[in-house]
């Protein structure tokens, strides 16, 4: 079922935690979610209660010709995919082989992917990477997560001229959709550059979250937003995007067929 890329030019842009948000969201509509980190850092699973120490991951396994079996299962449901606790050497053995042998992701995630109603998500490490060339080719859709800062909107271009997610080989037939974060309106340069993007992006804009300390606090207690607090603002704006990416869910044709042509 649908591969989802979340990315960003930049770092610093919330994007982890949105991850996590939308991966609790789509969830709550029914439908079987897993997240994979791509980023060194690994920290998405601190989102879903995976210990700080728990050195499991996909990365020092990649060869493996299905990642299905390296899944996590976590209390709140959602399936994970850590990058874990890996070498020098296997992080750079592992970009090189993303960028030496494109059919590999989608080989290691035929099983997920081939999972009735599963919804894939994955987090990239900011800026361009192996990893992010190597899920634009798979991927169904392409978010790029942008903030509400002059700075955000000065890569606009980037992102509309394809120097980003690159508009060549892109198996998506979708534009790339947006997500502005981290907006707060209570400052002046953060609801002009709010303002500018809208109206810029116009109907590639899939929704804002606004700035909101409650997603912090849901990390540090681990806990997901809806349980934590689920009539805070952030839980309702990523309600509505996990909504409208529903809907975008459901236009797409399904892989199954095309993944068994393939393999």
């Amino acid at each position: 079922m649908p591969l989802i890329c979340i990315a960003s030019p930049k770092g610093g842009v919330g994007k982890t935690t949105l991850t996590a948000g939308l991966a609790f969201a789509l969830q709550r509509l029914g439908l079987p979610v897993t997240v994979i980190d791509f980023d060194v850092q690994n920290a998405l699973r601190l989102h879903f209660a995976i210990a700080l120490g728990d050195p499991r991951g996909y990365v020092a396994h990649a060869e493996q010709p299905d990642w299905q079996s390296l899944v996590l299962q976590t209390p709140s449901g959602v399936g994970v995919l850590p990058y874990g606790t890996v070498s020098e050497a296997q992080r750079l053995r592992f970009e090189a082989c993303l960028t030496e042998t494109p059919a590999l992701l989608e080989k290691a995630l035929r099983g997920l992917l081939s999972t009735p109603q599963m919804v894939v998500l994955a987090d990239t490490p900011p800026g361009p990477s192996p990893a992010l060339n190597a899920l634009n080719a798979i991927a169904d859709i392409r978010i790029a997560v942008l903030l509400a800062d002059a700075a955000s909107a000065s890569l606009l271009p980037q992102i509309e001229q394809g120097l980003f997610y690159s508009s060549k080989g892109a198996r998506s037939p979708l534009p790339v959709i947006h997500i502005i974060n981290q907006v707060d309106r209570r400052r002046r340069l953060s609801a002009d550059a709010t303002e500018f993007m809208r109206t810029r992006l116009r109907g590639s804009l899939l929704g804002l979250v606004h700035r909101d300390e409650t997603l912090a606090e849901a990390l540090a207690s681990q806990q997901s937003i809806f349980s934590f607090d689920a009539g805070s603002a952030a839980a309702h704006e990523l309600d509505a995007i996990a909504r409208r990416l529903g809907r975008l869910l459901g236009s797409l044709k399904p892989r199954t067929s095309e993944m068994r042509r393939q393999g």
